[in-house]
């Protein structure tokens, strides 16, 4: 159950890596909404399709041109374009501690 207003499609996901730490740790719950608007600095799940993994990163939209931006500073690829290669499967509403 999600603690705020949501689409029926809310999902939740663990965070499984450090590459939006400090602002979230590796553990935290975030919860996935498919029909939320991502719009610039939302945090969204991407799934790069050349890949054909999902990320969890901040959506940044400049100029008309979109990236996913890593929080962590020390993150090597601060910036990933998104050129057609990437389908935005929801944006983060909420997010929690696991225990």
């Amino acid at each position: 159950m999600c603690p705020v207003n949501c689409s029926d499609l809310t999902f939740v996901s663990k965070v499984q890596c450090i590459s939006m730490e400090p602002k979230f740790d590796e553990g935290d719950l975030i919860f996935v909404d498919p029909e939320a608007a991502c719009i610039h600095s939302s945090y969204v799940v991407a799934r790069l399709d050349d890949d054909n993994q999902a990320t969890f990163k901040q959506l940044i939209i400049e100029n008309g041109h979109k990236f996913l931006k890593a929080a962590n500073p020390n993150w090597p690829e601060q910036l990933i374009p998104i050129n057609g290669n990437c389908t935005l499967v929801g944006k983060v509403i909420f997010t929690g501690k696991s225990l």
